[in-house]
């Protein structure tokens, strides 16, 4: 159930509010989606771009989605890392409980900095057009953040359920 709301939820925000806001943007990427993070001129000319009516559809509906999506996902792969790591799934036995706990953290510490991220863009956009130079650095900080944690979240339970599945089919077929 957490997969499926998760996965709606992200579509919506993916395929419906983030193309909306670099429409009005002009095709510039909205800061969730800068990898390489943005400085405070990019900011500036980002948040001038949208204009008030982008501002404000940023806030809501982007924000308020985005600031549910992040708990979904977080308890959603704290929840199967935890499931693939148990005895027989990856290995014989249960992978080592430093490690199952490091793999639930990565899932919050990926919301957490999500949360970070959606908060500071709110108050770039509340404070508009006063930007805080700190408050920008600390949303780019976040943004990139939270992008190579989720890349690294994903990728790690891609691999750990590709993992899983092929010790289910080879026990199937009795090999070891």
């Amino acid at each position: 159930m957490l997969l499926v709301a998760s996965a709606v939820l992200w579509a919506v925000i993916a395929f419906v509010t983030l193309p909306h806001i670099r429409q009005l943007a002009g095709g510039a990427a909205p800061f969730d989606l800068r990898w390489s993070g943005y400085s405070y001129e990019d900011a500036r000319a980002f948040l001038a771009a949208i204009g008030e009516p982008g501002r404000a559809y940023y806030l809501n509906p982007e924000l308020i989605l985005d600031c549910i999506f992040p708990p979904l996902y977080s308890v959603f792969f704290a929840l199967a890392f935890w499931w693939l790591t148990m005895p027989g799934r990856l290995r014989q036995g249960a992978v080592p409980l430093p490690l199952r706990w490091a793999l639930v953290a990565l899932s919050f510490i990926t919301a957490i900095l999500d949360g970070i991220e959606n908060f500071s863009i709110a108050g770039m956009i509340w404070t508009w057009p006063n930007l805080s130079a700190g408050l920008v650095h600390v949303g780019s900080l976040a943004t990139q953040s939270k992008l190579v944690a989720a890349t690294m979240s994903e990728l790690l339970l891609v691999l750990f359920a590709g993992t899983a599945a092929l010790r289910r089919i080879r026990s199937w077929r009795g090999q070891p």
